[in-house]
């Protein structure tokens, strides 16, 4: 049943990327700063363990950006009892309402800008 729920997650949370994906190739965003005029995109993931005492690299970083490095961070916490994911829009390589990116989101979002 666990494993059910951790598929259910998982698929989720690749709608939601895919989404943001068209998002972005239709060339609009909400809050009308900024359009992309290329369909060319920098997707890097990151696994990792931000629990040390238990389970594995479960959680994800997902960072998507285009050429001018706008875009988005998903990022997914894992733990036995639930999953959390979290949104946070980049807007040229920052993120736009200036949350404090955790280690993982800020290496996730370097190798994002940085094509690596």
């Amino acid at each position: 049943m666990n494993l059910f729920f951790n598929l259910i997650s998982v698929v989720s949370l690749l709608a939601v990327a895919y989404l943001i994906f068209l998002f972005y190739k239709k060339e609009k965003v909400v809050s009308g700063s900024f359009s992309s005029n290329s369909s060319h995109l920098k997707i890097k993931t990151l696994r990792f363990n931000p629990f040390n005492d238990i389970g594995g690299n479960q959680s994800f970083v997902i960072c998507i950006l285009d050429e001018n490095n706008n875009g988005c961070l998903l990022t997914s916490l894992h733990n036995r009892e639930n999953t959390r994911t979290y949104a946070k829009e980049i807007f040229k390589g920052q993120p736009i309402d200036k949350n404090v990116l955790s280690k993982e989101e800020k290496e996730c979002l370097q190798k994002a800008i940085n094509n690596s």
